[in-house]
């Protein structure tokens, strides 16, 4: 292993153990949270997310991948988050056709964006799936992939869709296996 893959290791293993909860409490997730986290891959939010949430909250990990998400009924098996943690596969349907109209606390799109064809029936979902004042949490990985999302046309699809962004924050986030700078939106359903 080099240093840099140690270092990297040693970031992840802060970000899944307490780094990664304190940045999403300060970002709006609250105890008692049902969040949805659209493309959890492995869990990388999935996990903090459900240390802030506390035993009376629920995380919904949805994810395309059947190997993302073995891998993340790997990590939560022997942990007392497992029953925090609702694991579902999706067909990558935008619709969220499982989820319950305003039902949801706050939503993750955390690099995920870049893999997702339809934008607009995306945030319509979400729209319907959030509750009124619902937080939307987007990383559009606009700093590790540059040109990858088109930032204004973002923005005006959560505009037309009745999302306002409150602010952006930047800050050192988990993006794959590593730890990197990236600007968060926080937005507000109405």
């Amino acid at each position: 292993m080099t240093p840099s893959d140690r270092n990297a290791s040693v970031e992840m293993n802060a970000w899944l153990h307490g780094r990664g909860a304190a940045f999403l409490t300060r970002i709006g997730i609250r105890e008692g949270d049902l969040v949805l986290d659209f493309g959890c891959g492995p869990g990388t939010y999935a996990l903090p997310l459900a240390q802030v949430v506390g035993p009376r909250g629920r995380v919904i990990a949805l994810d395309r991948s059947a190997a993302q998400l073995e891998e993340l009924k790997r990590r939560i098996a022997d942990s007392p988050l497992r029953d925090r943690i609702d694991i579902v596969r999706t067909d990558g349907d935008p619709t969220l056709a499982g989820i319950q109209d305003a039902s949801l606390d706050t939503a993750l799109l955390f690099d995920v964006l870049q893999h997702v064809e339809d934008w607009r029936l995306l945030v319509s979902s979400l729209h319907r799936s959030l509750a009124p004042g619902g937080l939307l949490l987007v990383n559009p990985s606009r700093l590790s992939h540059p040109g990858r999302v088109d930032l204004d046309l973002l923005e005006s699809i959560l505009a037309d869709e009745a999302f306002f962004v409150e602010r952006t924050v930047r800050d050192r986030v988990a993006h794959y296996d590593r730890i990197r700078e990236e600007e968060i939106l926080v937005c507000r359903r109405s």
